[in-house]
């Protein structure tokens, strides 16, 4: 048996049980010789834990018997993340193979670390964190730097669930894969690439984190940022080949150019009325925080000078897009060739241009579509997958977090001086007029 110690701080947190816990348990169902010891940690008294846990896999669709695998090896630590005596109590006799999960917040994570620098360690704990990873590029440099007192990058895993969605995934499989496309991969046929991700929910109850973060903090910076430093790069490359990318990201022109925002009104999506987002609970309407976030940047590389790379996300979006879409240099007079593959389902269309049979001088558009059979991990089972094996696949460079804040940067001060204006759009929407 393959025996791994998962310790998650947070691990009662939604982060934790919608996602992360059932993409360990898919990961588990995969394979059957990793023996995991699961302790979930917070700030809670957790009376069952594990049978929350169990639930939480139910609800999630995990197999019954990897379930029972799992919880049968799960305990509950009432832990002050940020207290050195209680990390030691986590923490001290663990023996073998141990991953230390932050579920936690940027802030909470840097005074959690902090902590984590006074006391003694296990021999070989490894750290696994995700986005945010620091708040700016000085605070991400810091909690690296705090980090490397009593760790080396050989233990720390930098880690974005984004990469390993079925869009990204696809995508780089597709470029890696087949000549065709390969040979294609290049400003001299990609005439741009954009990356959205709107949705249609609301704040759903998350307006102390999202009202001090907005869109732009939120998923562009991270999220969407790393998938397309991912997606450009050559996929056999992996961390070093992305941070490669975002070395060469900058915003496509002058900052009131390259970037816009809004926010939500009120309005009806699915015959669900959501308020003006200035309204909602726990909103502080005076931060002007943005619902809706674009971006349009340039990477000065060989491959990808010249090729307008576009970055958006919204929230309150009606008939929502969540997809990478390449649009291909027109041939002649014709429309250019589209490839749009989808984040959440793993749907792949390519539309291109086929004669006419009746009328032979002229076009017709045809979309080929298809619906691949459904992954058995989620991204979040990718991300177990990737930390259990070492693979890199949803791994961040150490760079990368610290340059995503740089590139960023310039559009979030924009944001917070009102130089980019704060437009509006009603809830249901695709956005303001003329996006």
């Amino acid at each position: 048996m393959n025996a791994l110690t998962f310790v998650v701080l947070g691990g009662a947190g939604d982060l934790a049980r919608r996602l992360l816990l059932p993409g360990l348990a898919q990961y588990m169902a995969e394979d059957p010789l990793l023996d995991v010891t699961l302790v979930g940690a917070g700030l809670s008294a957790e009376e069952d834990y594990a049978g929350s846990l169990r639930e939480a896999l139910r609800s999630a669709g995990a197999p019954a018997e990897t379930t029972e695998r799992l919880v049968a090896k799960t305990s509950w630590m009432k832990v002050d993340a940020t207290s050195p005596e209680d990390l030691e109590k986590l923490l001290m006799g663990r023996t073998g193979r141990t991953i230390l999960y932050f579920a936690l917040s940027p802030s909470v994570t840097k005074l959690t670390v902090d902590a984590l620098g006074q006391i003694d360690l296990p021999d070989g704990l490894e750290f696994a964190l995700e986005k945010p990873f620091g708040t700016d590029a000085a605070s991400a440099r810091a909690l690296t730097e705090a980090l490397h007192r009593f760790t080396d990058e050989d233990h720390i895993v930098r880690t974005d669930h984004f990469l390993g969605t079925s869009g990204t995934v696809n995508l780089c499989g597709l470029m890696q894969t087949n000549r065709p496309l390969q040979a294609t991969w290049h400003s001299g046929a990609v005439d741009s690439v954009t990356i959205v991700y709107d949705e249609t929910l609301g704040l759903e109850g998350r307006a102390r984190f999202y009202d001090a973060n907005g869109a732009a903090r939120d998923m562009l910076q991270s999220h969407l940022l790393q998938s397309m430093a991912r997606s450009l790069a050559d996929p056999a490359d992996g961390p070093d080949g992305a941070a490669e990318i975002l070395a060469a990201t900058h915003l496509a022109g002058d900052v009131t150019d390259s970037a816009r925002r809004a926010r939500y009104t009120a309005g009806e999506i699915a015959g669900h009325r959501l308020p003006d987002y200035a309204q909602e609970d726990g909103v502080d309407a005076a931060r002007g925080t943005e619902t809706l976030a674009e971006v349009v940047l340039a990477v000065d590389t060989d491959f990808w000078r010249g090729v307008p790379i576009t970055l958006r996300s919204g929230k309150a979006i009606g008939d929502p897009r969540q997809e990478i879409t390449v649009r291909y240099h027109p041939v002649g007079n014709a429309q250019g060739t589209t490839l749009r593959l989808s984040f959440e389902n793993d749907s792949v269309l390519m539309e291109i241009n086929i004669a006419d049979p009746v009328h032979r001088d002229s076009l017709q558009r045809a979309t080929f579509h298809t619906n691949l059979v459904p992954s058995r991990l989620s991204a979040y089972g990718r991300v177990v997958r990737s930390l259990v094996q070492r693979s890199g696949a949803t791994e961040l460079h150490p760079e990368s977090p610290v340059r995503a804040w740089e590139i960023l940067q310039p559009v979030l001060d924009a944001f917070a001086n009102d130089s980019v204006p704060l437009e509006e759009y009603p809830a249901g929407s695709s956005g303001p007029e003329g996006w």
